[in-house]
């Protein structure tokens, strides 16, 4: 559930939104018997798979499996968070999203923030094209190599030089002076009850979020002066540990390429884009964060960041970077020629070079492994220690065993140690981490998981396709069973949401129950799947398979109280020493496992 949008206002944009209109705006559909078919846009496929029903409004491609409503399909092609589906789809439809008061902003203050962003944008960018004094950005700009068309395209402007360029304007437009202010775009003097202007004599980069709205503002100085570069304030809007230059252009081309390019600067992100590479994006002033990868994720798995030999160097050793090996994303270092920053590069070497050396560049781990060579001397047994207490301390945070084991083996032959002894000095390091939880698992969520075979999963898929397609069958379920009681982790989960959704609202919906479960896509995805079999429209035919059911589960949870204490039994005995009772409970225990999973309905 999103956490600041009212559930009712969800269901109501849902409602508003008809999943044919808002999906021919993306891709073609074409008529097929009651639905519509079309090429699936979420994989590449020459017959199409792709089929969306006007009456249950919903998707499902039986090519990738994926499924899902109006919802789950914005999210997964413009790549959205879910509240961001739901703000796009109420803009849409003219709702009126109800927030609350957790520190987020009413919506219409929100959208009177984003358009006054908007309109300073513009009057900057009107202010380098057109005012006298921009024709100092307009010079630098051109000495620099930008065509119009990049100038354009990225909305550049010029802030006047003057103390109140900008507030005068505002004051012309009855521009609102506080929501200036809350964006940081005039400040109060300190020793004068008088305000002036944030950005003054500086070429203005306007910083677009993924939807194209401007969130806030970099500016570089023209003349003499500090800081060089400066950035808009945090706001309600803006937070420059998250966002990213470019990325509103990058996602696109990012998503097809399946990498994105992260370089340092403003003019870095420009003219690699005037060149072509459209999938290239700039922090925002600071180091890469765990929100970046956040961020990245939605697009793509891999990254290269493409900085001067430098500070590609003292990237490649910053621990910081470590959340990319703890997130399982690809991370990759190029190193451009001595001296040179990807703008001088792409400018001094051409595009050919520049592509070259990102072609060329190396994982995280390869490069790092590079750094330790020549920082110590590995033929020396301190140096060999130093070097592999280093490089493994990131070895230490990936979660997939196999990458894990293929790292270990390559650091044993290039710094000739023993992989045991790698494997030894990485537990040391190693600290055991606890997966979080929100509670322990309760008795049922416990038995629940230990019964649970290949052969059950059926019998929770069947249990909620019941529920769903026949609504009078919730409350005997419900009074049946816990949700807790469901064999697999997406049954349970359902069918707490089916719980939840009948009791307040009397019925549940195929659509509506994706509404609550559209910001778990997989969830999504299983849910669409099993619906889509169809196997229990008749009414009589749900009903003796849930008395089946019931009876399996009352079953074997009977059994597994038996299993539970036969296996007490066992310790008693071993603790007594008396191995005859042992071994007849050992075969009583081997009998009700055969039992356990014979067990079918």
């Amino acid at each position: 559930m999103a956490r600041f949008i009212q559930e009712d206002k969800v269901l109501e944009v849902q409602q508003a939104t008809d999943i044919i209109e808002l999906i021919s705006e993306y891709i073609p559909l074409k008529k097929a018997g009651v639905n519509y078919k079309a090429l699936c846009p979420f994989h590449d496929e020459k017959t199409p798979s792709f089929v969306v029903s006007p009456g249950k409004q919903i998707y499902h491609c039986f090519g990738c499996h994926k499924g899902g409503n109006v919802f789950s399909f914005l999210m997964g092609f413009e790549k959205l968070e879910f509240p961001e589906a739901v703000r796009h789809l109420a803009d849409r439809s003219g709702i009126h999203l109800v927030m609350d008061d957790k520190g987020q902003y009413p919506r219409d203050k929100r959208a009177d923030l984003i358009k006054l962003n908007r309109q300073v944008a513009d009057q900057y960018h009107r202010q380098l094209l057109e005012s006298k004094e921009g024709e100092a950005g307009r010079a630098y700009l051109e000495k620099r190599g930008f065509k119009q068309s990049i100038i354009a395209r990225f909305l550049l402007g010029y802030a006047l030089p003057s103390w109140d360029g900008l507030l005068s304007y505002a004051r012309r437009s009855k521009w609102r002076e506080d929501y200036l202010a809350e964006l940081g775009l005039i400040l109060k003097a300190q020793r004068k009850e008088r305000w002036y202007d944030r950005f003054r004599g500086r070429l203005i980069f306007p910083i677009f979020n993924t939807r194209d709205r401007v969130v806030g503002f970099g500016g570089r100085i023209l003349e003499e002066g500090i800081p060089v570069y400066l950035n808009s304030p945090e706001s309600a809007l803006f937070n420059k540990g998250k966002g990213l230059y470019g990325l509103n252009f990058a996602k696109g081309p990012a998503n097809k390429k399946g990498e994105l390019w992260v370089v340092e600067g403003y003019t870095d992100v420009l003219m690699a884009h005037q060149h072509g590479f459209e999938w290239v994006v700039a922090t925002l002033g600071t180091a890469l964060t765990t929100d970046h990868i956040k961020t990245i994720r939605r697009f793509v798995n891999k990254v290269v960041i493409v900085y001067d030999a430098d500070t590609a160097g003292q990237i490649a050793s910053a621990r910081t970077l470590d959340m990319f090996l703890a997130e399982e994303v690809d991370l990759y270092i190029a190193q451009l020629p001595e001296g040179l920053d990807p703008y001088d590069c792409l400018v001094k070497k051409g595009p050919a070079v520049f592509e070259k050396c990102v072609q060329g560049a190396k994982s995280l781990f390869d490069y790092r492994l590079d750094l330790v060579r020549r920082k110590y001397d590995v033929t020396q047994v301190d140096g060999k220690v130093k070097a592999v207490d280093e490089i493994v301390q990131g070895v230490t945070l990936i979660p997939n065993v196999v990458k894990r084991d293929l790292l270990v083996k390559k650091i044993s032959e290039d710094l000739n140690v023993k992989q045991s002894v790698i494997q030894t000095r990485i537990k040391e390091l190693s600290r055991p981490r606890r997966a979080v939880r929100a509670t322990e698992p309760d008795a049922a969520v416990s038995a629940r998981m230990a019964i649970v075979s290949p052969k059950d999963t059926k019998l929770g898929e069947n249990i909620v396709e019941i529920m769903i397609e026949h609504n009078e069958f919730i409350p005997e379920v419900q009074k049946t069973l816990n949700s807790a009681d469901f064999p697999t982790p997406e049954s349970s989960r359902v069918a707490q949401e089916i719980f939840r959704v009948y009791e307040r609202y009397g019925k549940v919906s195929l659509d509506t129950l994706l509404s609550f479960i559209a910001a778990d896509q997989k969830l999504a995805d299983w849910l669409v799947g099993i619906s889509e079999r169809g196997s229990m429209k008749d009414v009589s035919d749900a009903k003796r398979y849930l008395n089946d059911c019931f009876r399996v589960l009352e079953e074997k949870h009977s059994q597994l109280v038996i299993k539970t204490s036969l296996k007490k039994k066992m310790k008693d005995a071993e603790v007594r020493g008396d191995e005859k009772e042992f071994n007849a409970l050992f075969r009583k225990l081997q009998e009700l496992q055969t039992s356990l999973s014979k067990g079918k309905v």
